[in-house]
């Protein structure tokens, strides 16, 4: 229940978006263009990050050594802090377009870039291009204001870019890619479909986490050939708490939204590639299904 109004404690246009930040009731927000991107708790700026977000810790599962870390996208730096804090000993590389979100999310949401937290103003796809490291993990975050609101950049969801990603992958190396829906459920969204679709051309296996509390899903590809279920997963997650690797506190409730089944309709929706990546009508809810001529 809202105490009071909220606080506006920043606001600034950049070539990418309008940017404001609002404090209310214990909580620092950032939004771009209108659209909520990020938040925080003030007191505790390392926790009060969207469900989505926690889907991100997952990359455990199938990478329990993981030490090298790459993120497209900072926004309020979500991410970045709860790694930093969860896992101090890993080396995470952001990657932000935006100079002036690089520097928002500095002064007002206290993220601190130093030796574990590397950070490069630069577009990800010419970032990737450009360098020769390998990660562990590849993380995607990045939205863009479109016509319809927030969208992905079409040159960060296409076939060739995930081929891009996957040579900067180490060999258990995992992606996890952020990707709002406009349909609650994985299996109805045509947005979904497209990207499972295009990530199958690319990566042998691919599943989905289900935010339950937005229309976000959390799309894996993984460079592992051998498919696995959520016992194996569960059997994963245990073992990595036991050991201590892995002490974030909603890990084993997050697990349960896993899914392995591809969404229903992927086959009929287009891979998305270079020369035709529609996200913004995909986004809207046009459909993206590849046309047929009548014989």
């Amino acid at each position: 229940m809202r105490t009071s109004g909220p606080d506006t404690v920043f606001t600034g246009t950049s070539p990418y978006h309008n940017i404001m930040v609002q404090d209310e009731n214990g909580q620092r927000i950032l939004f771009f263009d209108d659209t909520m991107e990020s938040r925080m708790d003030i007191k505790t700026p390392y926790s009060g990050a969207f469900e989505y977000t926690d889907y991100f810790q997952m990359v455990w599962l199938w990478q329990p050594e993981a030490k090298n870390i790459l993120m497209l996208g900072l926004g309020g730096a979500s991410t970045q802090k709860a790694m930093a804090h969860y896992h101090p000993e890993v080396t995470m590389e952001t990657v932000e377009i935006d100079p002036m979100v690089a520097d928002v999310a500095q002064k007002y949401f206290s993220y601190a870039p130093g030796d574990r937290q590397k950070l490069n103003v630069l577009d990800g796809r010419q970032f990737l291009l450009r360098s020769k490291n390998k990660y562990d993990a590849i993380l995607l975050d990045a939205y863009t204001q479109g016509r319809y609101g927030a969208s992905i950049p079409p040159h960060l969801i296409t076939k060739e870019f995930f081929q891009i990603v996957k040579d900067h992958l180490t060999p258990n190396g995992v992606l996890a890619y952020n990707v709002i829906t406009i349909l609650k459920g994985y299996d109805t969204s045509d947005i979904i479909a497209s990207v499972y679709h295009t990530l199958k051309e690319v990566f042998p296996q691919v599943y989905i986490f289900e935010a339950k509390s937005s229309l976000n899903d959390v799309v894996f590809a993984t460079m592992s050939k051998d498919a696995v279920d959520l016992a194996a997963l569960r059997k994963n997650a245990e073992a990595l708490i036991v050991a201590k690797k892995m002490t974030f506190p909603n890990f084993l409730d997050r697990l349960n939204n896993f899914q392995p089944k591809p969404p229903a309709n992927y086959l009929a929706i287009t891979v998305l590639t270079d020369d035709f990546a529609p996200i913004e009508s995909l986004t809207s809810g046009a459909s993206a299904r590849p046309k047929t001529t009548a014989p």
